[in-house]
C-alpha cells in the first residue's frame, strides 16, 4: 500500500493544563520537522463521529476512559496514549518516569535537611500511586518514614477543565479530612503532592488552619503548571516532568507505527525522564536551628550563580565570621565556603544534565570564576570531566 503524501493524525489533549500545552508544543515541534506530518485537534465531540475519525492515519491522546479507548480502538488506526491510566491492547504508551519523579521529590526535601515527610494523594490513580511508592522507597532507604494521605473514592477527581469555575480553581473536595490530617502531622514537615492542583489545595487549607508554608509545611507539586504554581502566595515548587519531550516522543512513536503497521501489534512502552524541581517559595526553607541558618542556606542557593563569597554571606546575616562558621560546622558539618562550592557543583550538574551549554557556559552560569577552575573542581569531586559526566547522566 502506498503511504499517503500527507499523514493526518488526531490529537486529543485538553489545553486547560500546563501539561497539555507542553504535550502539544512537543507534538508541533516534532511535526514541523517532517514534511507532510499534519496534527489536527479533535474533541470528545469528534469521537462520536466514526466517519470523521476514519479520515485520520493515527491518534495521540490522553486516554482517560474506557469509552475513549473503545472508540479509538474501533478505528483500527495506531494510537499513542500519553495518559496511561490503564493498558489498552494495541495502544503504544509514552509516559513520564514516575519512579524518578518520586526519587527527585524525596531528594529535594532530603537536601533541605527535613526529618518528617508526607505524601498528599489525590486523583490520578496509578500516577498518584507510582509517585507515592517511589517517594516512600527513597525516604525509607535513607532511614525515614512517610505519612501518606489518600482521599476516599467519593472525593477523587480529574485535573481537567472541570476544576475551573469562573477562571478559579475548585477548592479541595475533601477539605475537612485534609484539615484533620494536617493538624495530626509533626512539624516542620515536607509534603509531596502528585499534581500542582493538589499542592494548591493543600496550600490553601494550610492557610485556613494557620499552618505556615514553608516554615511549618514545605509543599512540592508535580507538572510545573505556571498558572497554578505562580498565582498563589507563596508560589509553589514543582517537579517538571518535561511534557514537551513527552509530546515529541509520542509523535516520533506514532510516525514509526504508521510507517510500520507491525509495530501496532506490539506493546510499545516508552518513558521520558523529568527535568527536575523548579524551586519556588513553598520549599524555600531549611528546618534548622538557629533560624538564621536556614536564611543563610537559602541565600547561598539563590545567589550561587553570582560570584558569591563567604564574606557576602556574613554581611547578609549581619553576624561574625566566627559565629557563622562555628554554627555551620556544628549543625551541618561543613563551612560556608564548602557549602558555596557544593551549591555551585549542584547547579553545574543540573545545567549539564538539562541543557546543551558548553563547559565554559556552564562554569559561568554556575558562578565559577573560570572554566579551568570549574573543570578542576568538578573532576576532583566526581572523578570524571564535566562533559564525560554529561554523557553518562544526560538521559
Amino acid at each position: 500500500m502506498q503511504k499517503p503524501s500527507i499523514i493526518k493524525f488526531g490529537v486529543l489533549i485538553e489545553l486547560s493544563r500546563e501539561s497539555g500545552r507542553g504535550f502539544c508544543k512537543g507534538i508541533t515541534e516534532f511535526a514541523s520537522q517532517i514534511s507532510g506530518f499534519d496534527p489536527v485537534f479533535i474533541t470528545p465531540k469528534t469521537l462520536k463521529n466514526q466517519q470523521a475519525l476514519a479520515g485520520f492515519d493515527g491518534f495521540i491522546a490522553r486516554v482517560m476512559t474506557d469509552e475513549i479507548a473503545k472508540v479509538l480502538s474501533k478505528t483500527g488506526k495506531p494510537v499513542v496514549d500519553i495518559y496511561y491510566k490503564k493498558p489498552h491492547d494495541g495502544f503504544a504508551v509514552v509516559k513520564t518516569n514516575h519512579a524518578k519523579i518520586g526519587r527527585i521529590a524525596a531528594q529535594h526535601f532530603l537536601d533541605r535537611k527535613f526529618k518528617h515527610f508526607a505524601f498528599c494523594g489525590s486523583a490520578g490513580g496509578r500516577f498518584s500511586d507510582y509517585c507515592r511508592l517511589a517517594y516512600q522507597r527513597t525516604l525509607v532507604s535513607e532511614g525515614y518514614t512517610c505519612n501518606a494521605y489518600e482521599p476516599i473514592e467519593s472525593t477523587r477527581y480529574e485535573f481537567d477543565s472541570s476544576v475551573l469555575v469562573a477562571e478559579k480553581l475548585n477548592p479541595a473536595p475533601d477539605r475537612k479530612s485534609l484539615i484533620k490530617w494536617i493538624k495530626s502531622l509533626p512539624k516542620p514537615i515536607a509534603v509531596f503532592c502528585p499534581n500542582d492542583l493538589r499542592a494548591w489545595q493543600l496550600l490553601n487549607v494550610c492557610k485556613e488552619c494557620g499552618v505556615d508554608v514553608p516554615r511549618e509545611m514545605a509543599i512540592l507539586g508535580l507538572n510545573n503548571d505556571a498558572i497554578v504554581c505562580g498565582f498563589c502566595r507563596p508560589m509553589i515548587s514543582s517537579v517538571d516532568p518535561d511534557c514537551v519531550a513527552i509530546g515529541r516522543e509520542a509523535t516520533r512513536t506514532l510516525m514509526e507505527m504508521i510507517a510500520n503497521p507491525h509495530l501496532a501489534m506490539k506493546q510499545i512502552v516508552r518513558q521520558v525522564n523529568p527535568i527536575g524541581v523548579v524551586e519556588r517559595a513553598s520549599t524555600e526553607v531549611y528546618p534548622l536551628n538557629p533560624p538564621w541558618l536556614s536564611d543563610a542556606l537559602v541565600y547561598i542557593h539563590k545567589n550561587v550563580s553570582e560570584r558569591l563569597t563567604a564574606d557576602d554571606v556574613f554581611k547578609h546575616l549581619g553576624l561574625s565570621h566566627t559565629t557563622v562558621d562555628k554554627t555551620f560546622r556544628k549543625v551541618l558539618n561543613t563551612t560556608v565556603q564548602k557549602e558555596i562550592a557544593d551549591s555551585r557543583l549542584k547547579a553545574a550538574r543540573y545545567l549539564l544534565a538539562n541543557t546543551n551549554l558548553s563547559a565554559a557556559e556552564v562554569a559561568e552560569r554556575a558562578g565559577f570564576g573560570s572554566s579551568s577552575y570549574f573543570m578542576r573542581s568538578f573532576t576532583n569531586k566526581h572523578g570524571i570531566t564535566p562533559l564525560a559526566w554529561r554523557k553518562a547522566n544526560k538521559e
